[in-house]
């Protein structure tokens, strides 16, 4: 089956874990090198566009510079053009979708173009026949400073804060009888642009018997009126109609408390305790989980490589390999240039032709800095085989197994690197399906501190259009949802990413079985229960905790996004 290979731990290339790609086969025809997109061009080239609102035929819209590096997905611009046009009521749930003149509906950054205009819309219905056109009325000419000067009423100083909001977790207490309802709710930029916005959001969640929610207050008696006051130090608020509060009705009772320091003990074990009860420290000092080992191939494979491989590349020495490939590092005879040759067996397994195709279609539709890049490729009856970039440092786990003691500094940059990636990937709506530390590639510079990091096999990933319900993954790695069958989404990548988080901080996993048995390990990681253990956590700082709390939340509503976890505090204090 290939859902209980996918679940097998497989040690996925040593130095180059690329991934498949391709919607078609391509037998015996030569490898031909895969145009590379100037990232570092397009990004400093910004796209001067104006954004008009679907059905307004007064408003003016706003010009916004697009660029990759100021956008790193589109979800963030939708995000901002929310903020900006708040106030529109034509978008009383902000920008959802955007539209060209004629109706096509962008999903992507690149599909925008400099110059022209675009269409805002609250929800994914066709756009409103008016004379857009007119509305566009500014000459090209203009620079974007006075198209901006010229709409200020759009983008008020009120809103400024809104640069400044970090994802944060809050809890709602709904206004009743006793014990009341308490909720828990992720607050990003993304879904609280504007005041309104989050009391819309209370709304949809909390459901009042008197309902729209239209008071909002703290434990002190203060009422919130301000999109930034819910992203101060108070985490809990109680929310109300119509109806009139008492001082009393701020305060929580024995039960309400208990609920609320439950969901924010998160359940984490004591910090003295590990898991299946293994305590830190034993006499000898050395009683601490260890990273589990990578299950390598048995077999190699040797496969004869096609001459019209061989007639563009010199073969150099072995890499790697994993359960179904081997990595060769390989020469360009025209230049020199050095590269990594993945070759893929190909099996003749339920599902693997498509795993192949599914992998190679998206691989050569992506182009980020933090993701592998594939220069060409060759299918054969037999094989696959990858021309990619050559990541020299090798893999983050061969690091860790080094006991490589990264700085914080190191983890961060990593962090950032990952979710920069993931960020990119998610905004396409594709999930990898198995971030893990032998997919991760990493440079070093001379002194032997990082500089990047790539994610590289994209063996199991997909475009998600529907929740996906296949077991896959490696095992520590895998997320609650995955194993209860319920639906998953791209979140589980971000799962993924806060195990890998932990281990880089402390040296061993959140979840593991003493005695290496899997449905232990499952029952763990369903249960959502882990700690931060002295000694080894008591260097790490508080705000690296709280990122990795707030990726591995079991409830995927509440997990961080890709772009959560770049905006969350301890990976914006990036270090040069």
């Amino acid at each position: 089956m290939v859902e209980e290979e996918c679940l097998k731990s497989k040690k996925s290339i040593k130095m180059q874990a690329v991934a498949l790609r391709t919607s078609r086969s391509i037998s015996n025809e030569e490898c031909t090198p895969r145009q590379k997109s100037d990232v570092g061009r397009a990004a400093r080239k910004a796209k001067r566009i104006r954004f008009l609102v679907n059905g307004d035929r007064f408003c003016k819209g706003v010009v916004v510079a697009v660029t990759h590096e100021r956008y790193r997905s589109f979800d963030s611009l939708l995000a901002e053009l929310s903020n900006m046009l708040s106030e529109n009521k034509h978008l009383p749930s902000g920008v959802r979708a955007l539209f060209s003149t004629d109706g096509h509906k962008i999903s992507q950054l690149d599909d925008l173009e400099d110059g022209k205009f675009y269409i805002c819309s609250g929800g994914n219905n066709a756009i409103k026949k008016i004379d857009y056109a007119a509305l566009n009325n500014v000459k090209p000419s203009r620079s974007l400073t006075k198209l901006q000067s010229t709409h200020t009423v759009l983008s008020s100083p009120s809103k400024q804060p809104y640069l400044n909001i970090r994802p944060k977790i809050i809890f709602v207490v709904r206004s009743g009888t006793r014990p009341r309802k308490i909720i828990r709710m992720l607050l990003n930029k993304r879904n609280s642009p504007s005041f309104e916005h989050i009391l819309t959001l209370i709304t949809e969640s909390i459901k009042l018997d008197t309902g729209a929610v239209r008071k909002v207050y703290i434990s002190s008696g203060c009422q919130i009126t301000q999109l930034e006051q819910f992203f101060e130090s108070d985490d809990l608020f109680f929310v109300y109609g119509s109806e009139r509060i008492s001082q009393d009705d701020l305060k929580l009772d024995f039960e309400e408390m208990k609920t609320v320091q439950s969901h924010k003990r998160g359940l984490r074990r004591p910090a003295n305790e590990l898991k299946n009860g293994t305590h830190c420290m034993d006499e000898s000092g050395k009683r601490v989980p260890q990273l589990p080992k990578t299950t390598k191939a048995n077999r190699s494979i040797t496969s004869s490589i096609p001459s019209k491989v061989l007639s563009r590349y010199t073969i150099g020495d072995r890499l790697g390999d994993g359960n179904f490939a081997v990595v060769y590092r390989c020469f360009d005879k025209r230049n020199n240039a050095e590269y990594a040759l993945k070759v893929i067996k190909i099996l003749d397994v339920p599902q693997m032709s498509q795993m192949i195709e599914n992998e190679l279609s998206i691989l050569k539709s992506i182009s980020h800095p933090n993701i592998i890049n594939l220069i060409s490729d060759l299918v054969t009856t037999t094989d696959v085989y990858l021309i990619t970039e050559l990541v020299s440092g090798g893999d983050l786990f061969e690091a860790i197994a080094r006991c490589t003691d990264f700085s914080e500094r190191d983890i961060r940059l990593m962090t950032r690197n990952l979710a920069s990636a993931l960020a990119y990937l998610h905004g396409l709506d594709i999930v990898h399906r198995d971030v893990k530390p032998e997919n991760l590639l990493v440079e070093y510079d001379i002194n032997g501190h990082v500089l990047h990091l790539k994610l590289a096999d994209f063996g199991l990933s997909q475009k998600v259009k529907e929740p996906l319900y296949m077991v896959c993954g490696t095992p520590t790695y895998v997320s609650p949802e995955i194993l209860t069958q319920d639906g998953y989404g791209v979140k589980i990548d971000i799962w993924a990413a806060g195990v890998i988080l932990y281990i880089l901080l402390c040296g061993f996993p959140p979840f593991v079985s003493e005695n290496n048995i899997q449905e232990d390990l499952f029952n763990d990681i369903l249960s959502g229960t882990y700690g931060f253990p002295e000694p080894y956590w008591d260097n790490v700082s508080e705000e690296a905790k709280d990122l990795v709390c707030s990726m591995l939340q079991s409830n995927p509503s509440l997990r961080f996004s890709a772009e959560d976890v770049l905006d969350h505090p301890w990976c914006d204090e990036f270090e040069l």
